[in-house]
């Protein structure tokens, strides 16, 4: 088994799924596309697409993006399995012909709720509370299943065969909200400290969480 994760940014890496997956013992590598302007991760087993500042439909801006949805969709048509992550997702969806486009911010912490069930959320609960650090959204690409659903961004979660889109940051630790609170200019300081008291009370039931569905990804 090898992971590959897909970086879009030096702030904006596995994060939490990086401890997981040392302790487990699987091997990881990291495509660090802001760098290399390459996408080659078609030698993994699973991929996962990472977070990123950008937006799913800025391809002319950053060409590596067209080259991951031209890597998703041959990755959908061969049933390998892939987790995207709010950037992550929207490329999943925008690479399979849904539209994605700005919509209300959420940042800080929202509760999702289930929609049905589905091996890759079995034992995850009916209701969590996520991290969120986003300004798109995106329309669910056919055939595909919604998994979770928010009151303010209805698409949360959903599964198309063998890749999984998450809006919200399920990867997320402490010390990564406090580096990305440090590049937010629309809060104040007392409403960056809010965030970081809440993210102590609610980080560790999300990353129960996170192990739960990583290791669900890993058995598809």
């Amino acid at each position: 088994m090898k992971v590959v994760a897909i970086q879009h940014s030096p702030v904006e890496p596995l994060g939490y799924i990086e401890k997981i997956l040392e302790e487990k013992g699987i091997a990881f590598d990291y495509e660090r596309v802001y760098e290399t302007n390459e996408v080659r991760a078609r030698y993994a087993s699973h991929i996962i697409i990472l977070g990123g500042p950008m937006g799913a439909y800025e391809d002319d801006l950053y060409p590596f993006l067209s080259e991951e949805k031209n890597l998703i969709r041959e990755a959908i048509k061969n049933n390998l399995p892939i987790l995207g992550i709010c950037l992550g997702a929207q490329l999943i969806a925008s690479a399979m012909g849904s539209k994605v486009y700005p919509y209300k911010k959420e940042l800080g912490w929202y509760d999702v709720k289930k929609v049905g069930d589905d091996e890759i959320t079995r034992g995850l609960p009916e209701k969590m509370r996520v991290f969120q650090w986003h300004n798109d959204t995106f329309d669910l690409p056919n055939d595909s299943k919604l998994l979770y659903e928010g009151k303010v961004v209805r698409n949360q979660a959903f599964r198309l065969g063998k890749a999984i889109g998450l809006q919200f940051h399920i990867e997320m630790t402490l010390d990564l909200i406090k580096t990305w609170l440090k590049y937010e200019k629309g809060m104040d300081e007392e409403e960056k400290s809010k965030i970081i008291e809440d993210s102590k009370i609610f980080l560790p039931e999300m990353q129960r969480s996170c192990k739960i569905l990583l290791e669900n990804f890993l058995k598809l």
